[in-house]
């Protein structure tokens, strides 16, 4: 018989589970012999890259201008004696105004009070009468209210070494992240688009008051023209509004406010009897049908561009336009890389090709270039449209008409164009921007030209407009300077004024 007593097993206690944080202290734990070495590799990685560009930006020379950007770039700062006096005279004065004080002190509108007091301090200041000159010019409504802190922080920030190599690589890494946009640029089946055009603190409505009140003065000009002189009015439209079909799907061409901007322009058109020519759609529909109307990688048109453009315009004057077959197309250069590209750091459809529409007998024609308004001097002569000079810039939209002053390129205040002949020509007045200076060749096939640019002309027009082979006047704008700039309201009330001054 068995006595054997079975007895039972007490259960075997569970270990209490560790709580989260000693888990996660555990484990961090281990893994700290395998961490120490990759931190200390990142430590000083970092410090190397600091040490690295802390060296480079104090040997490396200040750049003053940027080749990718096409701009100034800031300088380092002015720490005399002189200019701090006048910073700390600055900032003390502000300290005590209200916030309503300082926004009509700092106005641009006020800075010719603002100079004037600045002027008076520098004639107190122990310096020599070359000194005082020197710093009474150095001085702009910009600089001057522009802190030192601000200052130190432009100068670090555009005079960084490698700049504008950096650029690129960012521009380049914004297109393997399939990105669509740099900088408000949108990368459109190879075109590089700005997104916006507005300038300094202007509002959308701002621009649409600029562009009524441009067409408005157009129209009261118009109105007291002789029955000789004929009037047109031609604006382009941005690159936005053209390359509508490569805009990413993503983005909403409405946010341009191109649609606002247009209606205005043709509203205001209307209701002052304004002569127009429509530009914006004959350029989109020939972009649409594949024809290279606009730079990629910057906002002007390309010279088959200007040629349509100038279709349109000369039979607005009655005129005749060539046929494109009557033109010898010279290539300039194949890499061209413009302004929007200098924002975007990258041209992912690649560089542009300028191109001359050559014509027999433009060889013919004698440019004369003045920026100095007052004095009237001739600054460059050209023979026919081109200056040759830039093929080796970076700024090489600006071989036509471009002044061999590179700092002015194509945006001279005056240029005469006259044809070599004792046959009397028609003249026309050309108000212009920038789009102008590729349009300007064609042009002159049927008139001598007076090519004026208001945002740089300060001179007298009467001794243009009194001239009576003047028989045609054409504003030709870009919708972006359009609507930005007042330049068109200036040229067409001084030229109000003089005409209807001899109605009299």
């Amino acid at each position: 018989m068995n006595n054997e007593i079975k007895t039972e097993s007490a259960p075997a206690k569970k270990t209490p589970k560790k709580p989260e944080a000693e888990i996660l202290l555990d484990r961090q734990l281990e893994m700290k012999d395998k961490t120490k070495l990759s931190n200390i590799i990142t430590i000083a990685l970092f410090c190397l890259f600091i040490l690295f560009f802390g060296i480079m930006f104090i040997i490396m020379p200040d750049n003053n201008w940027s080749q990718t950007e096409k701009r100034q770039l800031a300088s380092a700062p002015d720490f005399s004696p002189a200019h701090i006096k006048l910073s700390l005279d600055r900032d003390l004065k502000l300290m005590t105004m209200t916030e309503d004080q300082k926004t009509a002190y700092t106005d641009e509108s006020n800075w010719s009070n603002v100079k004037a007091e600045i002027d008076s301090k520098i004639d107190k200041m122990k310096l020599s009468d070359d000194e005082k000159a020197e710093l009474k010019v150095s001085i702009t409504h910009d600089s001057y209210f522009l802190s030192f802190a601000d200052e130190i922080s432009k100068y670090y920030q555009e005079q960084f070494p490698f700049r504008d190599e950096l650029r690129v690589i960012k521009g380049f890494s914004e297109l393997l992240m399939l990105k669509r946009e740099n900088h408000d640029v949108l990368f459109a089946k190879g075109y590089l688009v700005k997104k916006d055009t507005l300038e300094d603190k202007n509002t959308t409505e701002d621009a649409e008051k600029t562009v009524k009140l441009n067409v408005q003065t157009i129209g009261l000009m118009e109105s007291v023209l002789p029955e000789n002189v004929t009037c047109v009015t031609a604006v382009a439209g941005r690159t936005v509004d053209i390359a509508v079909s490569a805009l990413p799907k993503i983005f909403p061409y409405a946010s341009t406010n191109a649609e606002r901007y247009w209606q205005t322009y043709t509203d205001a058109a209307a209701k002052y009897n304004v002569s127009t020519v429509e530009l914006k759609d004959t350029l989109k529909a020939e972009f649409d049908a594949g024809e290279y109307v606009y730079y990629k990688t910057d906002h002007h048109w390309t010279t088959l561009g200007a040629y349509y453009a100038y279709r349109s315009i000369i039979e607005a004057f009655g005129k005749t336009p060539r046929p494109i077959e009557s033109f010898t197309r010279e290539t300039f250069t194949t890499d061209f890389l413009g302004t929007t590209y200098a924002t975007a750091g990258v041209a992912p459809g690649g560089a542009d090709t300028i191109e001359f529409f050559r014509y027999e007998g433009d060889t013919d024609y004698e440019t004369v270039i003045i920026n100095d308004t007052y004095n009237m001097t001739a600054e460059t002569t050209l023979e026919a449209f081109y200056n040759y000079k830039y093929r080796d810039t970076g700024d090489k939209y600006s071989a036509f008409l471009g002044s061999d002053n590179q700092s002015n390129g194509g945006n001279n205040a005056l240029t005469l164009i006259t044809k070599k002949t004792s046959e009397p020509r028609e003249k026309m007045i050309v108000f212009k921007d920038s789009f102008g200076h590729s349009l300007v060749p064609f042009l002159a096939i049927d008139y001598d030209l007076v090519v004026i640019d208001p945002r740089y002309f300060n001179g007298d027009l009467s001794a243009f407009l009194s001239d009576g082979s003047v028989t045609a006047i054409l504003f030709i704008y870009n919708m972006a300077t359009f609507s930005n700039g007042t330049g068109p309201n200036y040229a067409s009330a001084s030229a109000f004024a003089y005409y209807q001054s001899i109605s009299n």
